[in-house]
């Protein structure tokens, strides 16, 4: 991102940014999925001022930072679709979030998901998407860190894991 940041050019009487085309060189990491699960909306407040500031860049610079980013946010507290006591709820806020084209969870432009990820799905789709090599970070409870260690030998993804 620090590349990126420091190839960008601003008009100095209109303060237009831009930025030329990158060389593959500069840009090694072409593509993050970034996948967020938390229990609770309060567990998002703290970190979304960020993810905001990144969606309103993306958006803004387009070219080569376009869909550089996608976040995945998950709530696993709130019920799913499939779940007969959730729909008018689920419906409601897929709604609102037609119209406002904001998440009336995080109030990011992504949609928070009720449940948790199908990571057979997502490790299927990302191996789909050849990209190039693939690490997955992961930051969380050593459950989960077991699930998404299996999930990388099985699609050959090197994995990587971060306790704070």
């Amino acid at each position: 991102m620090h590349r990126y940041w420091a190839a960008r050019n601003t008009c100095p009487k209109c303060t237009y940014r831009w930025t030329n085309d990158l060389r593959s060189s500069v840009m090694n990491l072409r593509k993050v999925d970034f996948f967020w699960i938390n229990r609770e909306q309060r567990s998002f407040e703290w970190f979304v001022s960020l993810l905001s500031q990144l969606e309103i860049e993306q958006a803004e610079q387009g070219g080569a930072m376009e869909r550089f980013l996608d976040m995945h946010m998950y709530i696993t507290s709130a019920l799913q679709k499939t779940d007969m006591k959730a729909v008018g709820l689920q419906l409601a806020l897929e709604l609102l979030h037609e119209k406002s084209k904001r998440d009336l969870i995080t109030g990011l432009k992504t949609r928070t998901i009720a449940g948790r990820p199908n990571w057979d799905k997502v490790f299927k789709q990302v191996s789909e998407n050849k990209k190039g090599r693939v690490t997955v970070f992961f930051c969380g409870p050593p459950q989960l860190g077991k699930l998404l260690k299996l999930k990388c030998d099985e699609f050959g993804f090197d994995y990587r894991k971060e306790n704070f």
